[in-house]
């Protein structure tokens, strides 16, 4: 997973570690294969292979990662997020 702040990114690694990049998240998101990862807000690009489930909840729509991590999915980006990942999703 890759979180964008304010010029930064913050890089998640499988294995629990994170770093902090002196790039922006469209620097990364643009390099990185759209089979293999999705932007999900303009802050967050998520590796598909770590989503479990993809949900509508009373918060907004939202990911549930392999790491346990929930992720909020963007209003504008949920229909094509909920497209891409229709096997995953829980109405």
């Amino acid at each position: 997973m890759i979180k964008g702040i304010r010029g930064y990114s913050w890089l998640y690694w499988s294995d629990g570690s994170k770093q902090i990049m002196a790039y922006t998240i469209k620097h990364y998101a643009d390099q990185l294969p759209m089979n293999d990862f999705i932007r999900v807000h303009q802050n967050c690009v998520i590796n598909r292979k770590f989503v479990q489930k993809a949900q509508l909840t009373h918060r907004g729509p939202l990911l549930r990662l392999a790491t346990g991590a929930e992720i909020i999915i963007s209003r504008r980006r949920w229909t094509m997020v909920k497209k891409e990942l229709q096997h995953l999703y829980v109405g």
